[in-house]
């Protein structure tokens, strides 16, 4: 709920998923000892999330909390 009412939908630029249609993400994964609070965490789009998990992908984070994919050479 919190990260729907900070967020409100997906944060990659440019995309316009719902929260509701988002997955929670973790920043610095939780399997690898990152908090689950919601400094660590944001919304991402089913489709974006699978590139946040991507190893082929680049995630940047920006100051103002919407990140962008690019892919790795």
């Amino acid at each position: 709920m919190a990260l729907g009412l900070r967020d409100g939908g997906c944060t990659a630029r440019g995309c316009e998923t719902s929260a509701s249609g988002c997955h929670a993400h973790h920043d610095d994964p939780w399997s690898r000892g990152g908090l689950t609070d919601l400094a660590n965490g944001r919304l991402l789009c089913p489709r974006h999330h699978r590139l946040a998990h991507d190893a082929t992908y680049a995630m940047t984070i920006h100051a103002d909390n919407t990140v962008s994919f690019t892919r790795r050479t």
